[in-house]
This record gives structure tokens, sequence and C-alpha cells, in this order.
């Protein structure tokens, strides 16, 4: 049985500040030793043929709060961009990430990429587990929090959201082990290929509308709520409305005296300006020094 050399990964500070060290083998312990990763083809089911077969294995299965459903277009614009940045040549895609499936106890084929859309709530565990075996990956991660990964692989960040199928328009980014030497990196390549699948590109035509400034709305609050002045209406001075205009209204708005509307306006206004004003951020004499080394 063909033993996998395994690693254990510096973390991204460790190489800064250590001059660039190189990865240290460690012991891969007894147990292990009879490897789960070699088993592929069609008798295994972490291996993936085809959308359809992928999404066959959990139709009738237990759903999860992780549960997002790949749109097909999306998942074969990532396995093309892919292919386009490593050789894929013999490989075989990978899917462990099904509900009901267990990817610490899957076999992985000697010669197997994950790429696959994994649970958000345990994301960062997911990529150190790949990354500590040495085992190829490729995956969907959370747009914001990305860089959680970048101690021991490559965060990969696109410029769009991703509408899943449920609906959900999500922030999403990629980690993986693919890409030598490279902490973060950008990914104008695939924002394309993902831009350009239909399943992105839902249009719904709606109406525009502006309302009188003496209608008040959430909206209009939380933008006040982010500057530096608040902003209150007694409720002797307003009614609760559902409509104005002979138009139905989302939830409940506050329609107000025209002084007050227009003292809201100017808050508003305020609120933008504050919002815009930028804070700058020095380096500290040890992120300096850190800095010099790099």
């Amino acid at each position: 049985m063909k033993q996998t050399q395994k690693y254990r990964q510096l973390s991204l500070f460790d190489n800064l500040a250590g001059g660039g060290k190189s990865l240290e083998p460690f012991e891969t312990p007894e147990e292990e030793q009879t490897s789960k990763r070699l088993k592929g083809g069609s008798q295994n089911p972490i291996v993936f043929h085809d959308y359809e077969s992928y999404v066959a294995k959990f139709k009738d299965g237990p759903k999860t709060t992780d549960d997002t459903y790949t749109p097909k277009d999306v998942y074969e614009a990532v396995l093309q961009y892919v292919g386009e940045v490593y050789d894929m040549t013999g490989k075989q895609v990978l899917r462990p990430f099904y509900p009901g499936g267990d990817y610490e106890n899957a076999e992985y084929p000697e010669n197997g990429v994950v790429i696959d859309n994994p649970p958000f709530s345990i994301f960062t565990k997911i990529c150190k587990f790949y990354s500590e075996r040495g085992i190829p990956f490729f995956l969907f991660g959370p747009g914001m929090t990305i860089m959680s990964v970048c101690g021991y692989c490559t965060a990969v960040v696109i410029g769009t959201s991703i509408t899943f199928a449920n609906g959900a328009a999500i922030n999403c980014s990629f980690a993986t082990n693919l890409l030598d030497g490279i902490a973060a990196t950008t990914a104008v390549r695939l924002t394309k290929l993902i831009k350009a699948c239909p399943s992105q590109n839902r249009t719904v035509s709606l109406p525009v509308r502006t309302y009188p400034p003496e209608l008040v709305s959430v909206s209009d609050l939380q933008t006040i709520a982010r500057g530096d002045d608040d902003f209150a209406v007694p409720l002797d001075s307003c009614r609760i409305v559902k409509k104005v205009g002979g138009v139905d209204l989302f939830g409940n708005h506050l329609l107000t005296s025209t002084p007050l509307g227009e003292a809201k306006e100017q808050a508003a206004e305020r609120a933008k300006e504050q919002a815009k004003r930028a804070i700058p951020i020095s380096l500290r004499t040890a992120e300096r020094m850190l800095v010099q080394r790099m």
C-alpha cells in the first residue's frame, strides 16, 4: 500500500518571521498507516461522476442547516477554473460533502482532488484536515472570513456573490492547497466564469420608487444609526401606516410631520457623509519590523 507523505504545515507568521522556512515531514501515526485513501472508481461514494448522480445520493436523505445545493453551472465553472490552474490529467474529482457523508473517514484515492462545497460551520477544520494529510482540495468557503485558512493553504477571493439553488445570495470565496507558496490571491478568471453562469443572472424587474420625506421606514433609521447622531420620532407626531399614495408597503412605516420628515432626510445625509470618513491605521513597531523581514 502506497504511503502518503504528510507534512507539518508552519503558520503564515512562522514563514514570514522565520525567513521562509520549508515544510517539515512529521511522523505518521501507526493507526493511520492503514490508509483509507486508496479506493477509487464507481465503488467509492465520494468519487464525482456527474451532477445528477451526486444530487441523487441525498435526494431523500436527511437535511442539515449547512445544505446549500450548489448550482450545476457554478460547480462546472469551478471545475473549469481548477483545470486551468492545476493539471487534472488522470485525476478523480471527489465530493465527500453530502448529507450523511463522513469526510474524515472517507476513502481518498491517491489521484483524487476534493472539489466541493463543505459546511461553512466547520470550514477551517476541514481545510486543516486536508492540508495536514496532503489531500489536494479546492473548496467553496465563507467570503468574509476566508483568510482564516492562510496559515496552511491559499485563500482564493472572487469578486461576486453566488446565488445558490435555494435562492440565497452568499458572499463566497475559496480555499485550496493546489497553489504552492501563495497565502491569498484574487481569481479574476473564476469571477468571470461564475458571473457568466445562467443561474447567476436572474434579473427581477422591480419598479423604482421614491417616497415622501414624511414617511419613515426601518431602512431610513438604519441609515441614520450608522452615523453619529440619533434621530427619534415622538409618538404624538406620527401615525403607523402600511400604505402610502395608494401603494402597499412592506411592514409598518411611520407617517410624520413635514418638519420631522425634513429632519430625518438631513440626518440620513449626515450619516452617509460620516460613513465616508476614513480612519487611518498605522503599523506598530513590531508589525513594521515584520514587514521589513519580508
